[in-house]
């Protein structure tokens, strides 16, 4: 556990767990009032860091099954509201944790204490992948943005096929780069980017013709 960012307003926390899988704790300073993104499996250290706050809110990325090894247990502790693309709720549609749905529709901004966070829509690894970020909080300040497994350094998420990966591309190039250039990128696994970072990666792939059908395990080199 460690805390990777504190602003004035909030800090932000990451575990390591499951299937190296990250998992985040977002705490407003003023308030105490937090919110935890996606929940892997062993979620022990997790949950014990989120007792010491005033959790208001669990968001999922996606409905794959190692973002929510650990949903059952982190929602037995943890009653609250829950929120997750409409088009991945199938996977937790039937789980008692599921309750009070929370809409993370595009663009739908969710207020915890003075966080405010905002969702964004971004299909491609999953149907219903959705990203969240949390803006600086000055102008100037840097963004956040919890992409979940649609983008990493050097590359896409995953997609199951030519139409997913045309949906990624799109996800990423119209809505995640768009975030201003300073905006840190904190993924579902591994280190942390930049949105600078990635457009540079990006524009170099897009320069390149690509490959008829591409899906996969794609990137950007």
């Amino acid at each position: 556990m460690a805390i990777e960012y504190q602003g004035e307003l909030w800090s932000i926390q990451r575990w390591v767990s499951g299937f190296y899988n990250n998992a985040y704790l977002i705490t407003c300073k003023s308030s105490n009032k937090s919110v935890i993104i996606d929940t892997p499996d062993q979620p022990n250290e997790l949950i014990a860091a989120a007792h010491e706050t005033d959790v208001n809110a669990i968001l999922i990325t996606h409905n794959h099954w190692d973002h929510l090894e650990g949903f059952d247990v982190v929602t037995d502790q943890f009653q609250v509201p829950v929120g997750i693309g409409a088009n991945d709720a199938d996977a937790v549609a039937d789980k008692t944790g599921y309750r009070d749905p929370i809409d993370v529709s595009h663009d739908n901004v969710l207020q915890v204490g003075e966080i405010s966070i905002r969702c964004i829509d971004t299909p491609g690894h999953t149907p219903g992948s959705t990203c969240f970020v949390l803006p600086g909080e000055s102008p100037g300040a840097t963004p956040h943005v919890f992409t979940g497994d649609t983008l990493f350094p050097g590359g896409p998420g995953k997609t199951p096929s030519a139409e997913a990966f045309d949906d990624i591309i799109d996800s990423i190039s119209n809505r995640l780069l768009n975030l201003p250039p300073n905006a840190v990128v904190m993924p579902g696994h591994g280190d942390f980017t930049t949105v600078e970072a990635s457009a540079a990666e990006y524009a170099s792939f897009a320069s390149k013709p690509r490959e008829a059908g591409l899906f996969g395990d794609v990137t950007w080199q």
